[in-house]
């Protein structure tokens, strides 16, 4: 069994911006949650990419990377992750090669197959339907990686260069939230990182599905997996509530296919939850890290027995930013 204080902790952000704030107060904030993060001992801080959404501001991962890595000093930084289906791959291959020479081996560059958007977001980024079928994946990871380090002759794409790119090859993740990920990361070789964070029903599987289709030869010699986990905390339990429930009223809203905008504190404890939405925020934050120290120990320990991950990947989504510091510091605590 998988002790928590056997695995690297590692930073997922998503530059929150929250009720009354500015998208400067945003970027601001997981600049200063990064090297918060830092000191504490997180090893890898991504961004992910999100679109359209009012209330989170990193739609542009490259450029918070850039952003990020100028103010730290040795933690990884990187994507977690760049949804390809909106993005050349030969755009990703420059942006993500430059950021390499600009910050040396500290440059991670985690791949997504969803937009993380709708529709018409994702047709206005791509300007084109090619690329956004799930189809053309496989093939737009492939080119990618030949940006890095170098294409099968036959390829169409081979009479390219990506400059940067071609020599400065970041860490590449593939990531997922279902099997089609998983076995296409263990196909290539590539490590995995599930999105537990926001689709943790199929978690278990997707990594069975990894680990049983890994080919040596690749990237790596075994299988490298990893998990985002949602994490709210406070010695606190009214303060846990009152931090996760914005959150929690966003997230429901966004299943009902709205566009929320970010929710008040005050707003949320004010708010009349039906017997349905509080199962399903139960139910939700059950398989997540949500609760006081003791609590989250217990559902952290729970999913690295369940799951046997290498590395592990906390979200820190409280309402403030000083809740996410302070969740942060609680977590590394707990290893300690």
């Amino acid at each position: 069994m998988t002790a928590l204080a056997d695995v690297p902790l590692n930073v997922l952000d998503l530059a929150w911006r929250g009720f009354g704030q500015t998208n400067a107060d945003a970027v601001a904030g997981s600049i200063a949650l990064a090297q918060h993060a830092e000191p504490l001992g997180y090893g890898r801080y991504w961004f992910a990419e999100h679109h359209g959404m009012p209330g989170i501001a990193s739609s542009s991962p490259a450029i918070l990377i850039g952003a990020v890595a100028a103010a730290t000093k040795t933690m990884r930084v990187g994507s977690g992750g760049v949804m390809l289906p909106n993005h050349a791959p030969l755009v990703v291959a420059e942006q993500f090669g430059t950021l390499r020479a600009l910050y040396g081996d500290r440059i991670d560059l985690g791949i997504g197959r969803a937009p993380g958007t709708d529709g018409v977001t994702a047709f206005a980024l791509r300007r084109t339907q090619e690329g956004l079928d799930a189809s053309a994946f496989p093939r737009e990871l492939m080119d990618l990686i030949g940006f890095f380090h170098g294409m099968a002759p036959s390829n169409p794409m081979a009479q390219l260069l990506a400059v940067p790119g071609l020599g400065d090859a970041p860490e590449i993740w593939l990531l997922g939230s279902s099997g089609f990920s998983a076995e296409l990361a263990g196909t290539l070789g590539l490590p995995f990182a599930f999105a537990h964070h926001f689709s943790g029903e199929n978690t278990e599987r997707a990594l069975e599905i990894y680990r049983d289709s890994f080919r040596e030869g690749g990237f790596l010699e075994r299988p490298h997996s990893m998990i985002a986990v949602t994490v709210i905390t406070d010695a606190s339990a009214e303060v846990v509530r009152r931090e996760m429930l914005p959150g929690a009223i966003t997230f429901i809203r966004m299943r009902q296919g709205q566009k929320p905008s970010p929710v008040s504190v005050e707003e949320a404890l004010a708010y009349e939850f039906s017997p349905l939405e509080e199962e399903f925020i139960a139910h939700r934050n059950s398989r997540q890290a949500v609760g006081t120290p003791d609590e989250v120990r217990a559902q952290l320990e729970s999913l690295l027995a369940s799951t046997g991950v290498d590395e592990l990947m906390v979200q820190p989504a409280g309402a403030t930013l000083e809740n996410r510091k302070r969740s942060l510091e609680i977590v590394k605590s707990l290893v300690e």
